[in-house]
């Protein structure tokens, strides 16, 4: 995958599973994210499509994130250390 996103668009990775908003220029966490939806949309209705694109994360909690600063990415991904 690209080093960092070309527009502000919600991501998902399936394998942890988590959603994330990231804003245009700013570099993606590692791991495989995958875009579902582009950054105009409400998070709600992001919820709503990540559900019907992977139907084994319903009734499950998907996390969100949003990371607008290559600082928030790295405080992420400092956080997920920890929680691993």
């Amino acid at each position: 995958m690209q080093e960092a996103a070309n527009e502000t668009a919600y991501f998902i990775n399936p394998k942890l599973p988590v959603l994330i908003l990231i804003a245009q220029g700013v570099r993606f966490p590692e791991g495989r994210w995958l875009r579902v939806a582009d950054g105009g949309v409400v998070p709600w209705q992001v919820e709503e499509l990540v559900t019907d694109l992977f139907p084994a994360l319903r009734n499950r909690p998907v996390p969100f994130h949003a990371l607008l600063t290559d600082f928030d990415v790295t405080e992420y991904e400092r956080g997920a250390a920890a929680s691993s």
